[in-house]
């Protein structure tokens, strides 16, 4: 008995490795700076913020500040060790998190022994599921939260004891202070309670537990406007510009982003065989609980972590059900025991070559601003600034308290509508832009440069009152042409080259004008200015190309330097590919078409040589690098 009671430990052990492990990434967040801020604030100050103070365009206006509590814990967090200690609080809260859902469903189990393998298969399938929305933000709280309830309402179920429920409001006022996810609280509650009366369970206790749940969600410093925010963001058309507000996509399902969502898959489909074949519409609170959460999944990508937690009450009965008939095989614990731990350790050690996660502590690289804002204070660019919605938080903790930014990822804690709409209207409209600067008084732009064009207004570059004099794989720094930016601009300005997101078009009128050879001159003088910056250098790849054969050789370095600045891009592999192939090194440039293809099963350079070299057309030159 000993011996399996260890063996047991040993599986719970290994899940909480895998936890504490999944916890461990590198942050490329950008909301987390912000949050930051806020609780430096609120640190420093001894008082709850009430008025933004970070940017120009909304200085002194009402801050939404419901989550100021989740703000404070995760600054002090940081405060105490950095972003070593954000892991630990990130750690934490999931261990807690999977502790109330494995409760819940021990609440649960028919079967002990065939419930506890099945508790530890959804509790791996959750954790996979979420893993992608991991971030450090307020809403981490609600992951704590959300299963305490869960599981105090599983309990009260099993005991019929009301005295249990008394604790949720006051839960509900801590979340209420950390969250805008607090109003899954009365929802939750409200649908237990509905589907108790439903079912002709009727305790007036509940109505009034019920109503002090939801009296105790008002007790914030925004009050009912917790709610308010939540349905804005739920029906705000521009919201669904931000990916975790869009609705879930084909793509998102069974394209690109298969690699996140198939443990949710997995759990929706296991809860729809609980609920359609073994009959688990008759618990109606059950019911309300899948169909709310399973659709707002759908409709926004940032409750798929939420249904997630709620389906392990009905996830976990279809898997119990199955393993009941593998009874000889789960009767020899020992062995079983050992070998779901080392299946769970095993999905710890792919987590290492995932190429969608970060495992490590700090920052991931190039994922912030940093040389760019390195390069303003060092040239001590002042003034208004134009800053892509991106970069804005990372700007605001990282940056002095002078440097003011435009925009950042509060929209409609603090932004409002139509700010982010004409926001959006600069990025591609010229017009757009130019009122903007009229209105604002733009005296320089820090731009995310991320090779997705639909964020980045690409008319500046052809804007004469504009240079570009910083540029980087990750962002690029605009000065507006006027007297105290001209110093600068005559040291730094990019005169050629140009963030274009691959599209080197703009570089056929140096070709067709015979001045290719001074233009690769001046290129080689922007590539000094950052030589890590992999752009201009493609740049200079294009023109050499098409300047003929004898420069081929030139090329071929560049694109190797490229390479080894990003591996990860699939049109350097497929350039590669043609100088190879102009070469006559053909089965070299199989190998890199290959590489592309792996990147990028639809890279168009790719595509267009697996064409080509057909051995009937494999003579001959044609196409561009």
């Amino acid at each position: 008995m000993f011996v399996i009671a260890s063996s047991k430990n040993l599986v719970i052990l290994s899940f909480i490795f895998l936890v504490v492990f999944i916890s461990i990434t590198k942050y490329a967040d950008y909301d987390l700076w912000w949050h930051l801020k806020l609780g430096e604030t609120i640190y420093n100050t001894g008082n709850v913020y009430k008025a933004d103070e970070f940017s120009y365009t909304f200085n002194g206006q009402p801050q939404f500040n419901a989550e100021w509590l989740a703000d404070l814990i995760i600054y002090i967090s940081y405060k105490a060790g950095g972003l070593i200690c954000v892991n630990i609080l990130k750690a934490s809260i999931l261990l807690l998190t999977f502790l109330f859902l494995f409760m819940t469903m021990k609440n649960l189990h028919q079967d002990e022994n065939a419930g506890f393998y099945a508790t530890i298969i959804t509790l791996v399938l959750v954790l996979l599921s979420i893993r992608f929305r991991l971030f450090v933000r307020p809403y981490l709280f609600s992951y704590l939260f959300l299963p305490i309830f869960l599981f105090i309402i599983s309990h009260y179920e099993k005991k019929r004891n009301i005295k249990i429920l008394y604790f949720l409001p006051l839960i509900e006022i801590v979340w209420a202070n950390m969250s805008a996810g607090a109003v899954f609280g009365p929802l939750i509650f409200s649908l237990f309670v509905i589907g108790e009366f439903i079912e002709k369970r009727t305790n007036s206790m509940l109505l009034i537990v019920l109503a002090a749940v939801i009296a105790s969600s008002l007790f914030n410093p925004e009050m009912e406007n917790i709610y308010s925010l939540v349905l804005k963001l739920a029906s705000d058309p521009y919201s669904k510009t931000v990916g975790e507000y869009q609705p879930v996509s084909l793509q998102l399902l069974w394209g690109y982003g298969f690699g996140y969502t198939f443990g949710y898959q997995i759990l929706a489909i296991g809860s729809i065989i609980y609920f359609v074949f073994m009959r688990g519409w008759k618990n109606i609170y059950h019911l309300l609980l899948f169909i709310v959460f399973f659709i707002e999944s759908l409709l926004q990508v940032r409750i798929i972590e939420f249904f997630s937690f709620v389906s392990v009450i009905f996830f976990a009965n279809p898997i119990e059900k199955l393993l009941k008939s593998f009874s000889p095989v789960l009767a020899k614990k020992t062995i079983t025991n050992l070998v779901i731990s080392i299946l769970i350790l095993a999905i710890a050690a792919l987590s290492l070559k995932s190429k969608i996660y970060s495992f490590g502590i700090g920052i991931k690289e190039r994922a912030f601003p940093d040389s760019a804002i390195a390069f303003l204070e060092k040239e001590n660019i002042k003034g208004k600034m134009f800053n892509s919605y991106s970069l804005g938080g990372y700007i605001i903790w990282s940056s002095p308290s002078d440097r003011k930014v435009f925009i950042d990822g509060r929209y409609r804690r603090l932004y409002s509508p139509d700010f982010y709409n004409n926001y959006l209207k600069m990025l591609s409209n010229t017009d757009e832009w130019k009122s903007a600067e009229q209105k604002w008084g733009f005296d320089y732009a820090l731009l995310e440069y991320d090779l997705k064009d639909s964020r980045y207004p690409k008319h500046i570059n052809e804007n004469a009152d504009w240079a570009l004099v910083y540029w980087d794989d990750h962002s690029a720094v605009y000065l507006k042409r006027i007297e105290k930016n001209l110093g600068i601009i005559e040291k730094y300005e990019y005169k050629i080259t140009k963030p274009s997101f691959n599209d080197f078009s703009y570089l056929q009128q140096y070709l067709h004008s015979g001045n290719a050879h001074a233009a690769v001159e001046q290129i080689n003088k922007e590539i000094s200015l950052n030589p890590e910056n992999q752009e201009p250098r493609l740049a200079k790849a294009f023109l050499l190309y098409n300047m003929g054969s004898f420069y081929h050789d030139e090329v071929l370095r560049e694109l190797e330097i490229c390479l080894k600045l990003k591996p990860d891009l699939s049109a350097e592999h497929s350039a590669i590919a043609f100088i190879l192939i102009n070469k006559g090194l053909i089965d070299k440039a199989k190998d890199e078409i290959k590489k592309a293809s792996r990147i990028n099963p639809d890279d168009p350079g790719a595509v267009y040589l697996k064409e080509r070299l057909n051995p009937k057309r494999i003579t001959g030159h044609s196409g561009q690098p």
